[in-house]
């Protein structure tokens, strides 16, 4: 255990060090936001670009804090996944963060239609792969306060938290792969469009299906 918890501090590490590495080779001045035509519309300071690793080490700090809470209740899967979800996650975000920056120092007006397109691209396909990796790890939750899918029939009992979080973690994988596999062959504002409706659908069929799991075990309530 102790060993995925020095996976989380490197990713962090490796966040901060990327981060004021690559800062070395940006101009002072940089894109820092993009508008639905994929153009850049707003420049800044490059270190702005340091709030990626610092909301990166808030997070990480965050996942580290509740697993080490779930082992003391003497939750070791649960304080194992956690650790696992923040490695993942954090990783996530780092990789992000590198490769706008990247697209920073490559930053040219006249390509920058073309260079845009592809950010979302990236993110997009990166999202799917981080719901994928979610997906997979959610039915392996038991219940907590935090973590997973929560409502207030999926809190029941084990039985609906065990079911609710299966259909969850499938439709949520199920969820990601659509994402990967759409996000090459979409434009701009039609993956902007996926990736907001992909997750409101999905919590949708969530809510429903815990209520139906719920229902199924406390049929007079």
């Amino acid at each position: 255990m102790k060993k995925l918890y020095v996976f989380i501090y490197s990713a962090i590490v490796l966040s901060i060090v990327g981060t004021a590495i690559l800062l070395v080779f940006s101009p002072e001045t940089v894109p820092l936001h993009y508008n639905l035509k994929g153009e850049a519309d707003r420049f800044g300071n490059k270190y702005e670009y340091f709030i990626i690793p610092l909301f990166n080490s808030l997070l990480g700090a965050f996942f580290m804090l509740y697993a080490k809470k779930q082992g003391k209740k003497g939750e070791p899967v649960n304080e194992r996944i956690l650790l696992y979800a923040g490695i993942c996650t954090t990783l996530f975000f780092s990789a992000l963060g590198f490769f706008f920056i990247l697209i920073a120092i490559n930053y040219s007006p006249d390509a920058a239609a073309a260079v845009n397109v592809d950010i979302l691209k990236f993110v997009s396909i990166a999202i799917g792969i981080l719901f994928v990796f979610i997906g997979n790890i959610m039915p392996k939750m038991r219940r907590n306060s935090l973590f997973g899918l929560r409502t207030k029939w999926s809190m029941a009992n084990d039985s609906v938290w065990q079911k609710s979080q299966r259909f969850a973690g499938i439709s949520f994988v199920v969820c990601g792969l659509v994402l990967i596999i759409a996000a090459p062959f979409m434009s701009f504002i039609r993956n902007l469009l996926l990736m907001t409706a992909v997750p409101v659908v999905w919590l949708i069929l969530c809510v429903i299906a815990s209520y139906r799991y719920y229902k199924s075990e406390f049929p007079n309530n």
